[in-house]
């Protein structure tokens, strides 16, 4: 029996929810042998070995990988169905599926619809040159990075960690032949099955992030976005349609101090791919550093690979160079992503958006123009605040 909770929300034993031809090992099978390689190159590297995944594992793995393909992030794929895979579930089957339990035995609507593939939820990549191009020698210190020409991985293995949106534990788990610290081109890995598969578009190659953007436009359910929500107590940037429909979720770090979290709403105004990064000295008195650096672009640039700034100062939506850390760790005030869902984010978005702060400690009255109808879910009632514009007065149901 797996038990999988969100305030009561279900429970359910996974053989028999997942039965069919997607579901249809035995509790603590391995996948099979003959996995097919996902890039073609060589086969004569070393074996990674029989996944350290036991049914329960693959079970959540499967399901954090059908909910990113559709639109609802459950933040770094880790084979744990942890707070933010059940949200995750648990809005997309209230948003598509009301009603229905998403997880019942007697009712695969959602299952089917998600497209859940336990059985293939492992396959192999072969290690290519473009990700070996993305891996560089990487500086910790404010002055070595800015003297640097770019900020790449440190490793095949944090590269190829980010391609497949995973943990480093869960790819050693999938590898326990393999010494994750020194791969080379031609070595075969066992990797997760992602949707969209990546090919040789590494964030830290030219051409990398806009093959990528093209990938996921081309992949991801079409959707059309009227405005994002950002819960600040949740750290769960969400997307609505005009109808105040519910069509993502994404997850994000937000202020470490309270005093530096946004106090009113914005609209995103300038978007930047692969950029910079300013270090400001007021920002970094620790660092004991006096000027202005500049830091270079990568995927471990300290806003990752994507911007999308709002008309608030300093404050915007990005990547992040430490996935791991998402949710965990604080900023100075901007809303941090793994890279991979920051991109996503970003082909959702377009300048002018309005993204609605939502606080439920301290309510923030409403300083955008919404168009007519457009209503945001989640927020406080009128009388939880005397200054709040009419505009905001609303019912706090979905």
């Amino acid at each position: 029996m797996i038990a999988i909770t969100a305030g009561g929300f279900f429970f359910i034993s996974a053989a028999v929810a997942l039965g069919g031809d997607r579901g249809n090992y035995q509790s603590g099978a391995s996948r099979p042998a003959d996995l097919t390689s996902r890039s073609g190159g060589s086969t004569d590297s070393p074996a990674p070995g029989k996944p350290h995944l036991n049914y329960t594992q693959r079970v959540a793995l499967a399901w954090q990988i059908a909910l990113a393909a559709n639109n609802f992030s459950p933040g770094i794929l880790d084979g744990n169905f942890g707070p933010h895979s059940r949200t995750a579930l648990k809005e997309y089957a209230a948003r598509f599926f009301p009603g229905v339990n998403p997880l019942d035995p007697h009712n695969p609507a959602v299952f089917n619809a998600l497209g859940v593939d336990v059985k293939n939820v492992i396959t192999q990549y072969t290690i290519t040159q473009d990700d070996a191009d993305a891996v560089g020698h990487l500086h910790w210190t404010w002055r070595k990075m800015a003297a640097a020409p770019r900020m790449p991985y440190a490793s095949l293995e944090d590269c190829l960690c980010e391609k497949f949106h995973c943990t480093e534990s869960l790819m050693r788990a999938m590898n326990p032949r393999a010494d994750l610290q020194n791969l080379s081109v031609g070595q075969t890995l066992n990797v997760p099955n992602i949707r969209p598969f990546p090919g040789s578009n590494d964030f830290g190659n030219p051409g990398g992030l806009q093959s990528v953007i093209h990938q996921d436009k081309q992949t991801f359910p079409e959707v059309h976005v009227a405005y994002l929500t950002v819960n600040l107590a949740q750290k769960a940037i969400r997307a609505y349609n005009r109808h105040n429909q519910q069509v993502a979720l994404f997850w994000c770090s937000i202020a470490a101090h309270k005093a530096d979290l946004p106090t009113e709403d914005g609209v995103i105004k300038d978007i930047a791919l692969d950029p910079n990064y300013t270090f400001r000295p007021s920002m970094y008195p620790q660092a004991h550093i006096d000027h202005r650096l500049i830091i270079p672009p990568g995927p471990r640039n300290p806003v990752g690979i994507v911007w999308m700034g709002l008309d608030l100062p300093g404050v915007g939506m990005h990547g992040n160079p430490v996935p791991q850390h998402i949710g965990l760790t604080g900023s100075h005030g901007c809303f941090r992503m793994c890279n991979w869902d920051a991109v996503h984010l970003l082909t959702l978005v377009h300048i002018g958006l309005p993204v609605i702060m939502i606080n439920p400690k301290k309510p923030i009255p409403l300083t955008v123009a919404l168009p007519a109808g457009i209503d945001p879910p989640g927020l406080p009632e009128q009388s939880e605040y005397a200054d709040a514009p009419a505009s905001r007065q609303h019912s706090n149901t979905p």
